[in-house]
């Protein structure tokens, strides 16, 4: 064979080996356009799934709508525990439920060096809410034993306070107390307080005009009593709304 034939056989070799390589991108090209055709095709036909669900409420509320609001009522029956054998039924009534709301009253001091301990434990069910006058009873190991208790959900504000409060009382250790703070975060709610939480949920304004009054006084006004009913019931009705929603928030990232 001569150098020329060599030549062009070889040429004809790479030109061929070439043409190949050109017609296997070309192959590859095209299955991948294919297969990014069909990806782009399958995702829109998938159902779109929103990863962070809508906030179902307003993150805040102003003062003065919340100024224009009807006055929030507690529609269930209250009773007030001022001894013992009280305590223990309601105990054992309470404890027939699996959620419950709970809020603590406490004389205000007014007077430097002065501290007051819990005066009133309420705790409320969807029928009923009772109001523990601590001063006169004392807090007793079936209370302690019920806050405990981890079958039972305790929903309220703020309640690292009340616990710390009630600890100086009687030592115990709070079973499955949800803050309700965190919990309102999960639906987009940013407000801290109570009122303005529940203002958000129910268009209905908590009345606090007894916020500050004597919580040891010998007898409870009636405007004291629905006032304290009312901050334990309202924390139950807020958690038990919330779970009705589709998408609701976990209740464990919320446990004091």
């Amino acid at each position: 064979m001569t150098k020329t034939t060599q030549t062009t056989t070889k040429r004809t070799k790479s030109t061929s080996k070439s043409s190949k390589r050109s017609s296997s991108k070309a192959q590859r090209t095209e299955r991948l356009e294919g297969a990014e055709i069909k990806e782009q095709k399958r995702r829109k036909e998938q159902p779109k799934v929103q990863l962070h669900p809508p906030y179902l409420y307003p993150s805040h509320i102003l003062e003065s709508e919340l100024e224009a609001l009807p006055i929030a009522k507690c529609p269930v029956p209250l009773h007030v525990i001022t001894d013992k054998e009280e305590a223990r039924k309601a105990i054992a009534k309470i404890r027939r439920h699996e959620v419950i709301g709970i809020d603590t009253e406490t004389r205000p001091s007014f007077t430097q060096g002065i501290r007051y301990e819990v005066s009133l434990l309420q705790i409320a069910t969807p029928t009923d809410c009772y109001l523990f006058r601590l001063n006169l009873i004392g807090f007793s190991i079936a209370l302690a034993n019920l806050l405990s208790d981890e079958k039972i959900l305790k929903i309220g504000l703020s309640l690292s306070d009340d616990v710390r409060c009630l600890r100086r009382l009687r030592p115990f250790e709070p079973g499955s107390f949800v803050e309700l703070q965190k919990l309102c975060f999960g639906y987009g709610i940013r407000e801290l307080g109570l009122q303005k939480i529940y203002a958000i949920l129910f268009k209905e304004r908590m009345s606090k005009a007894s916020r500050m009054s004597n919580w040891e006084a010998k007898e409870l006004s009636p405007a004291q009593i629905h006032y304290a009913a009312l901050d334990a019931w309202a924390a139950l009705r807020i958690f038990l709304e919330l779970r009705q929603q589709p998408n609701p928030s976990p209740v464990y990232f919320a446990l004091l």
